[in-house]
């Protein structure tokens, strides 16, 4: 690659993953301001939005008081941050350290080393956005004693379902190819929570600055993994590919076990079968934008074929 271009511009200010880097200190939460969570608190406002819970739920909000309703409303957020963190802890995290090591076939350059710690920094960040935000709910709610099982929620099971059994290196081949699919669609999480404006403000303003950062580590992923997919040898791309698609099936999929402990806290004795046959049975629809980008990256629109409607579908 040429050093300088035709206007002039060092390769450097060219280079996508480059420009990220440079902006870094601009455009993530984690240098911004400390949002005060507790200051803006309103008891009298929804923590999370009604329209976003399970269908059986919503069914039940008319007959609720008015105090059970915010109860199973804060349990949904605290069970909405901490899914989000497992994800970054359990999914996204790893696969960041791992494109750091050697043996790993990505870029290894400067550029490449600070957008995959910045990501990291950005990870941790988001964690703890999760834990404070869910913090307050905690405190303002009666709800302390609230948790769920990291490794409970279906896209962080499916992971370590999948690569139960492999080798180390296919292993790791695994965690990146789901930490992947969870960067490609993880704004499906932020997306309705970001644009609703009928519930706590300050949980939708940290949704957002979230989905903000998640747009730049959609980019980072997609750029590292273009040239370590080109290098795998032709078994090593099958299993990658599959444990793409498989991650972003995974991530399709619902969870309706925590439902359970979310309606409990309002008082409401459901059972996972009830709320899951509440769920329609044709899945809203999705962008696939960014699917069908990362899969011409990849250069696998024709080898996957109908990859983008099956993902869409579950």
């Amino acid at each position: 690659m040429s050093v300088i271009d035709e206007g002039g511009r060092p390769a450097f200010e060219r280079d996508l993953l480059g420009q990220l880097v440079a902006r870094w200190g601009k455009r993530v939460a984690v240098k911004q301001d400390e949002l005060d969570l507790d200051g803006h608190f309103d008891p009298a406002l929804a923590d999370f939005p009604e329209h976003l819970l399970p269908a059986r739920l919503r069914a039940e909000l008319p007959t609720m008081d008015v105090e059970a309703k915010q109860r199973m409303l804060g349990a949904a957020w605290i069970a909405y941050n901490d899914k989000t963190g497992a994800i970054e802890n359990e999914i996204i995290l790893p696969a960041c350290r791992l494109m750091l090591a050697d043996d790993i076939p990505v870029r290894k350059d400067d550029v490449t080393t600070a957008a995959l710690h910045q990501t990291i920094i950005d990870e941790h960040y988001h964690i703890l956005m999760c834990q404070n935000a869910a913090g307050v709910s905690k405190r303002r709610r009666d709800l302390g004693h609230l948790t769920f099982d990291p490794r409970g929620w279906a896209t962080v099971r499916g992971l370590h379902r999948y690569r139960a059994d492999l080798s180390r290196h296919r292993r790791q081949l695994v965690d990146i190819a789901f930490a992947l699919a969870a960067e490609t669609t993880i704004n499906l999480l932020f997306t309705d929570l970001a644009g609703t404006f009928d519930y706590q403000p300050m949980n939708r303003i940290t949704v957002d600055m979230h989905r903000r950062d998640e747009s730049g580590h959609t980019v980072v992923f997609r750029e590292l993994a273009r040239p370590l997919h080109q290098d795998l040898d032709a078994g090593d791309r099958d299993l990658f590919q599959d444990a793409l698609l498989r991650g972003l099936i995974e991530f399709r999929a619902p969870d309706f076990d925590p439902w359970v402990t979310v309606a409990a806290e309002g008082g409401l004795t459901l059972e996972a079968a009830e709320i899951a046959a509440s769920a329609p049975k044709i899945p809203p629809p999705r962008d696939v934008g960014p699917l069908r980008a990362l899969f011409t990256d990849l250069g696998l629109t024709n080898v996957l074929g109908g990859a983008l409607q099956r993902a869409a579908a579950n």
